[in-house]
């Protein structure tokens, strides 16, 4: 089976949820494979729920060190044009 490699731009509960729903199943054939957010103080955060998972607060070098297929932004609207 092959897997869609993943990576997360922003944290939040919503990142947290959807993370779950990977690990339950809910969602198939996807990896979340790094988590990249420009605070980094939420590295604290993110290793205390998924140790497993890189985090990264560059996220340029997220992308010259992860194999990346998808890269989903969970940071507010407002944030993306910046």
């Amino acid at each position: 089976m092959v897997f869609q490699k993943v990576a997360i731009v922003g944290w939040n509960q919503e990142v947290n949820a959807y993370i779950s729903f990977l690990k339950d199943g809910l969602i198939e054939n996807v990896e979340v494979i790094a988590i990249y957010d420009k605070d980094k103080s939420m590295k604290r955060v993110v290793n205390y729920h998924y140790p497993e998972i890189p985090f990264y607060h560059d996220y340029k070098e997220m992308m010259r060190k992860e194999t990346v297929d998808a890269v989903l932004s969970f940071h507010p609207s407002l944030l993306h044009t910046r």
